[in-house]
């Protein structure tokens, strides 16, 4: 048979060959498509935070001033406490009804005080899709692991999380509350609570025109930082919930505005050391923040630490960006 009229097959060099140079594309493009997937996800994740700063501005013009901090981590909301200092549910509780989440947020309205916390703990299990940033996890429920009980609430063993926080400026406070609502009235122990220097923080009632600073250059929601590995178990706890250290955070010195966060926690990615009451992402190059005017701004990590605590506070004389 004359050799034109051979079939001729791949030999096992060519074979590993043409095997090699797909390797080779693969490698070269993989990195594309993960960073277009990225912008999607940081896209999303922007607009949902967008959603929510809108949402407190819905809330503004409702009642004249931005949403309470509630009381503390150990409390969580209650649809017949109004929304302001009296309102133990803190921020995400409070704009709901401006995220079309308004059915969750007035779960247990005028029953009893124990058909209240059943109403609660369902809350709690009630998912709100924009509480979530798509680079770091979906919108679905989570264990709940923080050690102390919900004070208002039937203990619940999985809950909704947030991935983002609001701003309390750059002072720490600290207070649970009181045990019971019937000692609010009379209790004293909210501490430095009222000395914040932020937007939104425990018992907060803040109008438009407290923020001297500008309210296009003061944050009032961002995105906040964990630790890598630890999404399902983190401090953070709960969204409807309580406001746990999903609340609020701090902008001093290079840290963030998450709910009480300490001083020397600069702004950054996650990472696998615990940050939980720092502002900072799953994105690599920095974060979204929310501002006082209803606008969004991307915030580098490598902001100057003092522009970084300026953003957060509401009347310090100072302003950047």
């Amino acid at each position: 048979m004359p050799l034109s009229d051979r079939r001729r097959g791949f030999t096992l060099v060519e074979l590993l060959v043409v095997i090699a140079i797909i390797g080779v594309l693969v490698a070269l493009l993989l990195p594309a498509v993960q960073a277009a997937r990225e912008a999607a996800r940081r896209g999303a994740c922007q607009s949902h935070l967008k959603q929510l700063g809108l949402a407190t501005q819905l809330h503004h013009e409702a009642f004249g001033r931005f949403p309470t901090g509630g009381w503390s981590y150990v409390w969580t909301g209650d649809p017949d406490r109004g929304s302001g200092r009296d309102q133990p549910g803190g921020w995400l509780y409070n704009v709901l009804p401006y995220v079309e989440a308004g059915a969750v947020h007035n779960l247990g309205q005028g029953l009893s005080e124990s058909a209240k916390r059943q109403a609660a703990a369902e809350a709690a299990g009630s998912v709100v899709e924009i509480a979530n940033c798509p680079s770091r996890r979906p919108a679905t429920l989570y264990p709940y692991t923080s050690t102390k009980p919900i004070r208002n609430a039937e203990p619940v063993a999985w809950v909704m999380k947030t991935d983002y926080a609001a701003s309390a400026g750059d002072l720490v406070t600290n207070s649970e509350g009181p045990e019971t609502l019937a000692e609010i009235e009379a209790f004293a122990g909210w501490g430095n609570a009222f000395d914040a220097t932020g937007v939104l923080y425990a018992r907060s009632e803040i109008r438009m025109a407290q923020v001297i600073d500008g309210t296009s250059k003061t944050y009032v929601l961002g995105e906040k930082r964990v630790q890598l590995g630890a999404y399902e178990k983190t401090a953070e706890q709960g969204g409807t919930f309580d406001w746990g250290d999903d609340g609020l955070g701090l902008g001093g010195h290079g840290t963030d505005v998450s709910r009480f966060a300490s001083l020397d926690t600069p702004l950054g990615p996650d990472s696998i050391d615990q940050f939980n009451k720092s502002f900072g992402s799953s994105h690599p190059t920095g974060c979204g923040f929310a501002m006082a005017d209803g606008s969004v701004q991307w915030i580098s990590y490598d902001i100057d630490p003092e522009a970084h605590r300026q953003n957060s506070t509401r009347a310090d004389g100072a302003t950047s960006l």
